[in-house]
């Protein structure tokens, strides 16, 4: 019998609220853990030359510091709750980045701060390395063992089925088994009723959407969720049968949780992503707005001189969940440029650009006053290009899931292509991002832009 088989059979499930107090445990518990390994490392790594106290002592200064940083990064990847100890893998990888973040931040801080930097300059650095690596076996065995023994109180999740039903309750049996919630059917819907998918969700207040039948286009649903209602959706899970014959094998396995799903969350960005791209927004636009203030002040003064009107041009654009906001640009068109034509998609050579508007897009300095927008909150740094009404109006049913983020000064259709993507190309680009999001990637994207508009100005035509 192995020993998961052997712990199980000595597992209960935890009363309701008790949740908390394991976490505290845990936290408590990983502290003790820690403290002794790193300890021991000493010892080990010191033995035989001589007193060591000097180490411990510059240890002792400096661990209180160590374990906050761990708390920090482990409170975000969910190590502390026993809800997200679902798998081996998933815990293994929890705990090695919680712990080297931990190793990186403080040797970080240890580099940029000469007062903490004099703290702990009397241990070697291995020392630091050796024992996070034996604390990621450690944690990882002692999240193991609890996760094994404990069992949380089960969660009550409200499900809806479209498609097959069989199907649906089938994959649902599949997590009753494997414990920590229980799922109440509230409504099993035929394919053909996917009109009022969106309705449903909504009024039900349903959790987990489990989608059975395979050639069910959902975009209709997603405009609904996040373009018709204008407010943010609860937070609900839509989960859809793979296909093996239709996809690929690196998509099956990015997607597994337990059971072959893709899974697509309402909320594409967690909390903690939420937090950390909101502080690097503000820091980016300040940073951008600074350096840029000559150019936008040369810039204004040239449109004035080029064409009669105002140097900023303002227009609605959709944003997040739906709602219009103004978005401003340095004007680049003539004024009166859509009075015959109406509303049209821009082109590299559009007619309706001024020669000086010509030159201000083509190195995307009339976007630059969007970065005060960023401050306000109304727009991100990286994120979907904003599409205007009339046109989100026109084709809808590709918007949903581009409007659960707020709409960005670039993103990763900006980079790949300003003018000759097709819409569906655009919206492929932007659902890659909201299912690959990560503060690196951000970065990635802004460096991308500004290659792209230095030194490859006309990549976009």
């Amino acid at each position: 019998m192995s020993l998961s088989s052997k712990l199980k059979r000595f597992s209960f499930r935890l009363p309701q609220g008790a949740e908390g107090m394991l976490s505290l445990f845990l936290i408590i518990c990983d502290m003790f853990l820690l403290d002794y390994i790193f300890k021991e490392t000493f010892n080990l790594w010191l033995s035989g030359t001589g007193p060591i106290d000097l180490y411990l002592a510059s240890y002792n200064q400096v661990k209180w510091y160590l374990f906050s940083f761990y708390l920090f990064f482990g409170i975000i990847s969910g190590i502390f709750s026993l809800r997200s100890l679902k798998a081996a893998s998933d815990i293994i990888f929890h705990t090695t980045s919680s712990l080297l973040s931990t190793f990186i931040v403080f040797n970080l801080v240890g580099f940029m701060s000469r007062s903490f930097a004099s703290l702990s300059h009397n241990f070697p650095r291995p020392i630091m390395l050796i024992a996070t690596a034996i604390s990621i076996f450690a944690v990882f065995l002692t999240r193991v063992i609890i996760s094994r023994i404990f069992r949380p109180h089960p969660n009550l999740v409200k499900a809806i089925i479209i498609g097959d039903p069989v199907e649906g309750k089938r994959i649902i049996n599949h997590f009753h088994r494997r414990g920590g919630v229980r799922f109440r059917i509230v409504r099993s819907m035929k394919s053909s009723e996917i009109d009022e998918l969106a309705s449903e969700v909504i009024f039900k207040h349903a959790h987990e959407v489990f989608v059975t039948d395979t050639e069910l286009n959902l975009d209709k649903f997603w405009a609904q969720i996040y373009y018709q209602r204008k407010e943010e959706p609860h937070k609900f899970n839509v989960r859809i049968s793979v296909d093996p014959s239709k996809t690929a094998a690196s998509i099956g396995l990015r997607s597994l949780e337990d059971f072959p799903l893709i899974t697509i969350c309402s909320h594409p960005l967690t909390d903690a992503q939420i937090i950390i791209k909101r502080i690097f927004d503000i820091l980016f636009s300040i940073f951008a707005i600074i350096i840029t203030s000559p150019v936008m002040l040369l810039t204004a003064v040239l449109v004035k001189i080029d064409s009669p009107g105002p140097v900023f041009y303002k227009q609605k654009r959709v944003g997040l969940n739906g709602k219009e906001y103004d978005v401003i640009k340095f004007r680049s068109m003539r004024m009166g440029s859509e009075a015959q034509s109406g509303p049209t998609v821009s082109t590299a050579d559009d007619p309706r650009v001024s020669k000086l508007g010509k030159f201000i897009r083509k190195f995307g300095i009339d976007e630059l006053p969007q970065f005060f927008l960023v401050l306000t909150g109304e727009m991100s740094v990286v994120g979907p290009r904003p599409e205007r009404p009339y046109f989100v109006n026109e084709f809808y049913e590709f918007q949903g899931r581009r409007l659960s983020v707020k709409p960005g000064v670039t993103g990763l259709a900006a980079v790949n292509s300003r003018y000759y993507l097709k819409l569906v190309d655009k919206v492929t680009y932007d659902y890659y991002y909201l299912d690959y999001y990560s503060i690196l990637l951000d970065i990635k994207i802004v460096f991308q832009t500004v290659w792209v508009l230095l030194f490859e100005p006309n990549y976009s035509k």
